[in-house]
This record gives structure tokens, sequence and C-alpha cells, in this order.
């Protein structure tokens, strides 16, 4: 038997459609005659609505609670007219989602729809950009629509928009014909793709020189200094939560761009990422992006007040598809020491120094895309953990595509007479009588890698803790439940790690250590 919930969405949305009337979703165009000239949208009473009409609205209401995958269907048939022009005070956000390009997959307005947007246009007075308005509208360019609902909500808090169905020119003709424009606008959000990779963030200058404009988030765009915005002047942007994925930026454009910002409390550059689809491909004569040590730099005008420090740069693969190199990150971080209120640092292993220095505030570190030993490094923090330094250090996570590789000694396999399990153990037995709790995890890893007997489930980020295994120290907190066996399996298929003696039985001891000089 099938139950309702297993319909697909699609046909979910035919059934619920029917609740809506074909006169229902006519009506704001009816009134189109009010608001082309200038006046608001007259106001629908109960008394306009028969009662099959009402209880069709009810009923949608109703859909939305049964659950979260009914409220998605329901919902914006509920809310696909807006009738009073009193509810847009209410709107405090407004997202765009990036649709996939496919030509002539956009409908043209319908000939009432067509004159109510006009009409719309018309009352902002813009003189000779009238036209151009009214004819990207007639061709359904969402830059304009969305310009048009923008200016409709005064109390907007975010936006979010993607780049491939928008285009700012609305927005800046809309931002020197109204000086109230999205002043309450809390939150830009520029969402793009590889395939439209490196659109410029400069021209999006105008939104965040708006007076409460506090998140900034672009992805896959591009930004140097050579064209650096004029209006970004030092101290004159109120952003405090920065974030740039899939960027190409510079040193000085990045240097610049901290300086603008008054006050900055979350700075996150993260570029990695193990899927081919999300690499950009640099284009030629681009200048050269910013290392570690330069983001480091530029975030020192706010070490009074940066609360996260998240860095991650592209694995950047040289040579064919076969034989696939990837190239390490030049620069290391600096000192952390005099950060204040830094709670959380990520970063890759290649850009932390061997011992490296952070402030007595840090409480959750991450050392991303670990490719050889990390012991050196966990046995200068354990130190400094049990010396005082890092009184709130409790999180101590390392990421690796393979997670055999940390756990190495530098210059050999295996350490001497252990196996893969008693190398783990003790790195993690170096933070005994510490709060920290290390750990040492794998990537969830995109469906096209081979990993093996590995099932992608047993790769995931985070993962429910049980069990003890033989010889772990209780202490140091319950060890994931499948991490030893991912090491052993991992381990077996890798002939580098540590081989098995064909003369030895197969009773569990098959272990044995290759020392290297």
């Amino acid at each position: 038997m099938v139950h309702i919930h297993d319909l697909p969405i699609e046909l979910l949305h035919l059934i619920l459609s029917f609740f809506v009337r074909p006169d229902d979703l006519d009506l704001l165009s009816a009134d189109q005659d009010t608001k082309g000239k200038g006046g608001n949208a007259k106001e629908l009473d109960d008394d306009e609505y028969d009662d099959d009409e009402l209880d069709d609205i009810e009923t949608l209401r109703n859909v939305c609670l049964v659950s979260r995958k009914f409220r998605e269907v329901a919902q914006p048939l509920l809310f696909r007219e807006l009738f009073d022009d009193d509810l847009a005070k209410h709107v405090h956000q407004i997202s765009i989602l990036p649709l996939p390009f496919i030509p002539d997959c956009v409908k043209s307005p319908s000939a009432g729809d067509s004159e109510l947007f006009k009409g719309m246009i018309k009352d902002l007075q813009l003189g000779d950009g009238e036209e151009t308005w009214i004819s990207a509208m007639e061709k359904s360019d969402l830059g304009v629509f969305t310009a048009l609902l923008a200016n409709m909500t005064p109390n907007l808090r975010a936006l979010h928009l993607p780049v491939r169905q928008f285009w700012t020119q609305p927005f800046i003709q809309l931002f020197h014909h109204n000086p109230q424009f999205l002043s309450n606008l809390e939150s830009i959000w520029i969402e793009s793709d590889d395939e439209l990779s490196g659109f410029d963030i400069a021209s999006y200058e105008k939104f965040l020189t708006l007076p409460k404009v506090r998140f900034s988030t672009f992805e896959y765009g591009d930004l140097f200094d050579a064209s650096f915005p004029s209006t970004w002047l030092p101290g004159t942007l109120e952003t405090q939560e920065l974030a740039f994925h899939h960027c190409h930026i510079d040193a000085g454009a990045i240097k610049q761009f901290t300086q603008a910002c008054k006050k900055l409390r979350t700075f996150t550059y993260n570029n990695f990422s193990l899927d081919p689809n999300d690499r950009r491909i640099p284009r030629a004569g681009t200048v050269p992006e910013l290392d570690a040590k330069e983001a480091h730099e530029a975030v020192l005008l706010h070490k009074d007040t940066l609360e996260l420090f998240h860095l991650e740069f592209a694995m950047e693969v040289l040579g064919d598809d076969e034989n696939e190199e990837i190239t390490p990150r030049h620069g290391k971080v600096g000192s952390f020491r005099d950060f204040s209120v830094l709670e959380t640092i990520l970063l890759p292993q290649t850009s932390v120094p061997p011992h490296p220095q952070f402030p007595s505030s840090l409480e959750t570190l991450h050392i991303t895309d670990c490719n050889s030993s990390i012991r050196e490094l966990a046995q200068n923090i354990a130190t400094d953990c049990k010396n005082g330094l890092y009184p709130k250090l409790t999180n101590f996570k390392v990421f690796a595509i393979d997670i055999t590789q940390p756990i190495k000694l530098p210059g050999q396999h295996v350490p001497e007479g252990k196996t893969p399990e008693q190398c783990f153990l003790d790195l993690r037995g170096l933070f005994t009588g510490t709060k920290v709790n290390f750990q040492v995890l794998p990537y969830e890893l995109p469906d096209f890698d081979d990993y093996g007997d590995i099932e992608p489930e047993d790769l995931g980020y985070e993962e429910d803790f049980e069990e003890y295994p033989p010889g772990a120290d209780p202490s140091m907190g319950p060890i994931p439940p499948r991490l030893f066996d991912i090491i052993m399996q991992r381990a077996l298929m890798d002939s580098e790690f540590a081989h098995r003696d064909p003369d030895e039985d197969s009773d569990g001891n098959s272990w044995q250590t290759e020392y290297s000089d």
C-alpha cells in the first residue's frame, strides 16, 4: 500500500494545486488599475471570498502543519499572491534559489501581470530608465522582479541572490533613486557556481556600504587589489561576519577589505572540496591568490574582536586525470597569541607551523586536509595544554582523506612493534590529563571515490561514539565505533603502510613493522 508521503513532490503539488482556484490567482491582476495609478493594493476583506475559498485557504494552512514535506509543497501555494501591501512590512528575507539554465524555460508574464508590473515601474519615476525596466520585465528578467519586490519590503533583513538569474543594475538605480532603499538590510549572500565563477565581488559595493549590513557571504567570486572599490574606505563597513567560498582573492584585496571593516567577528575563506566539480579553474594571467601568512596578517587588525578564523585552500591538481598530484599551499600562519576572544580556528595542515601559537581563549581547533604525520604538532599542542596555555581547549579534530596518514611517524610506516590502532592511541594518549578530546576523523567522500570495502556512510564527519577498544584510556572519551575498522581496512589495502608476511598465519598477529633508518 502506497502512503501519501511516498508520492513524488510533483504529484503532491498537482493535488494541492486544486485548492488554488484560477480566480484566486488572478485576483491581484484584477486590481491592477488601483496599483497602476500609484494607490495601494485593495485590501480583500473576508466578505469578498465565498465560503469555499476560505475553506481552501484554511485547508492549505492545515496542510502546512502536517509535515515538513507537505509544508514545502503547500506553503508556496498559500502565499502565491500578496493581496495586501501592509503585509510587505513583515517580510524580512528574500531568497532566490539558483535555477539551472534551460533556454525558453521562463514564461513571459500574462497580459494582466504585465500591466500590473508596468504600473509599479512607472510609479518609481525612473525617467529614461523606465523603458529599459519594462523591456526587461517583459522578458521575465529576475533582476527587475527582485528589485521591485525588495522595494516593496521596507523592513527587509536578508537578501540571498544567485548570480546567474540576477543583475545589479536595477538595484543600483534604486539606491540612487531612494536613499532609504534596503536601509534595514543586515545580510547579503551572493551565490554562484563554477560555471559562472569569477564574477566581480566589487560590483556589489553598494550593498556592503549599507548602514546595517553585518553578514556578507560570496561564492565563486573574485576580488583584486587593482579593482578594489574606492568606497570601501578604512573603517567604513559594518560587516562583522565575512565569508568567501570558492573565491579567488589576492593579498592586497583581503588586506584592504579587513581594513574597511570596523569590527570583524568571523573570517572564513574556504575553497576546499573533495568534489572535482567544485574546483575552480584559474583564469590565465590571474594574480596569485592570498596565502595563509597573508590571511593571518590581514585579520591582525581585529585581534580584539575576532571569534572565528577559518582558512582552507582548494586542492591544486596538476597533471592528467590518472596521475593527479596535489600541491600544498605555501606560507604558514603567524602567532595568534594576542587574539583575546578567538575561540575557533580551522586551518589546513600545510598552513600550520610545527609549534603553533594559539590564544588562551581557544576552545575548538580543527586541522584539515592532513596528508602526513601529525605527531610533532600534536605533541607540541599537548605540551602547551599541560603547561596551561590553552585552558579552554576541549575540541581538537584532525581531518584526513586517508586517516592512516596523520598517525604515522615521520620517516616510518608504522612505529616499531605497534599496530595502527596503537598508533592512534599513542597520539590520543598525549592529551591524557587535559580536557582535550582529540580525534582523527575521515572526510565523507563523494560517491565517485572508490574506497574499497568501506561504505560512504562509514566516513562521516560526526559519528555517535559507543565503546572503548582494548587499551583505550576511558578518561580520553569514547572512540568512534568504526574508526579502527577503517584504519585496518585501509592499511591492508596500502602496501606502503605495512605488508603482510605470506608465511604468517592469519591468527591476528600478521602486522609487521617496516622500519626505515
